[in-house]
């Protein structure tokens, strides 16, 4: 409890103390490469003094100047920052409405090019998803966890639809990626941190090259066949997307 309390402390002051320079930099240089290096030695920080290790498999699959769609299954709260910390470039991610309310962060987020999906207004969720293709195209590489929320049993969800669409109307490949291990550092509802290892295993792209909207089931399919192949059986049994 103490050590969860220092660390939340250390992360809190270093983004209401550093996120404004960071910030500020951003919008006088229209460059956001300080923000991300700064997030990554924080992230790093915050994994040490937590003892949390992380493993990856399969980073050298990420080819270099290829825009990717990378996709993962959601464990906890330390899968985005796992992420940030494994994949080795700049990308922005679809993330929930909720965390664009939280003071110094929501702006991070929006200059890096983070985009906010309201679930419970379609209209404008497919605003987002159409912004998201639209940067894909640019080059921008973005990351999403197609359930939707964190998964409360381990079990994989159901696969929500939109990141799909994204890549298919971006023909950006996906990248699926596989998270072990994660939901036991913060179990549901918990506020201590636990000591541990994750596990990261990024699997082979999915060309979606030629894909049209049709084709977006089987896309899901492929993406959710991959990643639960490095899950345990029990962990795999739910199906379907919505």
């Amino acid at each position: 409890m103490i050590r969860a309390t220092c660390v939340y402390l250390f992360v809190g002051l270093y983004v209401l103390l550093l996120g404004p320079f960071g910030i500020l930099w951003t919008i006088l240089s229209g460059n956001s490469a300080l923000m991300y290096h700064m997030a990554r030695f924080c992230i790093r920080a915050a994994g040490w003094m937590f003892g949390i290790r992380v493993a990856i498999h399969g980073r050298e699959k990420i080819a270099p100047g290829v825009t990717y769609v990378f996709l993962s299954n959601h464990q906890g709260n330390f899968d985005g920052p796992v992420l940030m910390h494994v994949i080795p470039r700049d990308w922005g991610a679809l993330i929930k409405q909720e965390m664009m309310r939280i003071p110094v962060l929501s702006t991070v987020l929006r200059l890096a090019q983070f985009i906010p999906i309201e679930r419970r207004n379609p209209k404008k969720a497919h605003l987002g998803i159409d912004r998201g293709a639209a940067l894909l195209k640019r080059g921008k590489s973005y990351l999403a966890f197609p359930e939707g929320t964190r998964s409360r049993d381990g079990h994989l969800g159901e696969f929500k639809k939109g990141a799909f669409i994204m890549a298919i109307k971006a023909q950006a490949p996906v990248l699926p990626i596989t998270i072990i291990n994660s939901s036991s550092i913060q179990r549901p509802g918990e506020y201590r941190i636990r000591p541990g290892s994750i596990e990261v295993f990024i699997h082979d792209p999915i060309e979606t090259t030629e894909m049209t909207l049709e084709d977006r089931q089987r896309l899901i399919h492929l993406t959710r066949e991959a990643i639960a192949s490095r899950l345990p059986e029990a962990h795999t049994v739910r199906c379907g997307a919505s």
